[in-house]
Order: C-alpha cells, then sequence, then structure tokens
C-alpha cells in the first residue's frame, strides 16, 4: 500500500520524496485507504487511494 500512495503522491509532485510524509501519516493514510475498500468494495483500488490522498492533500 504504502507504494501505492508514493506512486500517487508521484503523480501530483512529480516524485513522491518532494512530499515526504512520516511514518505516521503513512499509517494514518493505510488505515483510511483500508477503511474506503472494505465500503466501496466495487471501487478500484487505485482509485480510491487517489481519492483518499486528494482529500488528505486539499485538506492541509
Amino acid at each position: 500500500m504504502k507504494k501505492m500512495i508514493d506512486r500517487c503522491l508521484s503523480d501530483y509532485f512529480g516524485d513522491s520524496s518532494l512530499f515526504p510524509l512520516t511514518a505516521d501519516e503513512y499509517e494514518k493514510l493505510i488505515d483510511k485507504i483500508s477503511g474506503t475498500l472494505v465500503k466501496q468494495e466495487n471501487e478500484e483500488v487505485y482509485t480510491i487511494v487517489h481519492d483518499v490522498i486528494y482529500a488528505y492533500l486539499t485538506q492541509d
């Protein structure tokens, strides 16, 4: 899941290292993504990851 998050950040910033996340932030994002996957089981994982990352980036 961490690699998917990094790939998504690369889509937004060109390089995931330009927006470094702490271990705690990764854990929170993974928990949010996992919970959303359970609720929206018919949705593609890629879409959910991007939606969660987008929401995270725009709320801070």
